[in-house]
């Protein structure tokens, strides 16, 4: 690998910022493989086009990518940066081409949070296509750590404070209550809110809801020193947990009907919290006129009447 002395010889500025793509896809093989040899031998190209195409993209951005270390080529913490960046985007387009026969079907697409699709959302949609056998739906979770490319027809979305912002609709209460498993509640019987604060709790990564639960029952909250938590990442995870009998969990009662209906998780106590809290719906404003995406809008917001009005 040449050396380069990039202070002496400031890069070009590239109006676009984007640096070559063939290149790019060299980066992510070196990062993926660990050596040059093994990116070579990735992408079916010679070493030294390896070498020229990482060269490339260090005189395109003036750092330095690689460093030698003896015989070996290792990245340096902006080279991995890079490659890994490279790495998710190279990914994203992989897997949109995966799915471009299905786009070309013309599905309604439709995003929510997992634990929304999985207890309320997947069995609306299975009775929506019963009576609409001419229209696909594509079911997609909400990703948490990026935005979704292309944009659903319709998203379904959490607001704690009740307020939702133009053209959406409220669909289900966000209303939330300490449930358990029957054998949890089997081996420690829970008689009053206090036999709930010496419980094991289960919490996701809002622990704020906890400490609001005790506040609206007049009781002081878990000290911020307690040990032996089980912080789980996410309400999905939350309430797989509780399913499970490993403690009491706060969850969104909507979502867990039918669990408490057949017995599977049993409300501890009737107290609430978040009872302003909304998932509502809201149908995507490039496409709020296809007559598929609003019949299959406007059914969700019907089938969710009933638990509006419990």
């Amino acid at each position: 690998m040449l050396e380069h002395d990039f202070a002496r010889d400031p890069p070009m500025v590239h109006i676009d910022r984007l640096p070559p793509l063939r290149a790019m896809l060299v980066l992510e093989a070196l990062q993926r493989t660990g050596s040059v040899t093994g990116a070579a031998r990735m992408l079916n190209v010679s070493h030294s086009a390896v070498s020229h195409q990482i060269r490339m993209i260090e005189e395109w951005s003036g750092v330095h990518l690689v460093v030698r270390d003896g015989r070996r080529t290792i990245l340096t913490d902006a080279g991995d940066s890079l490659a890994r960046v490279a790495h998710d985007c190279f990914n994203a387009m992989r897997h949109e081409m995966d799915r471009l026969t299905m786009r070309e079907r013309m599905p309604v697409t439709i995003a929510s949070m997992p634990l929304v699709t999985s207890q309320w959302l997947i069995g609306q949609v299975e009775a929506f296509m019963a009576q609409n056998p001419d229209i696909s739906v594509h079911v997609a979770d909400i990703p948490s750590d990026r935005n979704m490319s292309p944009q659903p027809d319709i998203s379904i979305l959490f607001s704690l404070n009740g307020d939702i912002p133009a053209g959406a609709s409220p669909l289900l209460s966000g209303r939330a209550i300490p449930v358990c498993a029957p054998t949890y509640l089997e081996a420690h019987p829970i008689g009053s809110p206090a036999d709930i604060a010496r419980a094991r709790l289960l919490h996701d990564e809002d622990s704020r809801m906890w400490d609001l639960w005790f506040a609206t029952v007049g009781l002081p909250s878990r000290t911020p020193g307690d040990r032996g938590l089980l912080f789980l990442s996410g309400s999905a995870m939350l309430h797989d947990a509780a399913l499970k009998g490993y403690g009491i969990a706060i969850c969104r009662e909507n979502l867990i009907a039918e669990d408490l209906r057949s017995g599977r998780l049993i409300a501890i106590s009737d107290v609430g919290i978040d009872d302003e809290a909304h998932y509502f719906i809201q149908p995507s404003a490039s496409e709020a006129r296809r007559r598929a995406v609003m019949a299959l809008h406007d059914w969700l917001l019907r089938a969710a009447r009933p638990a509006a009005a419990a």
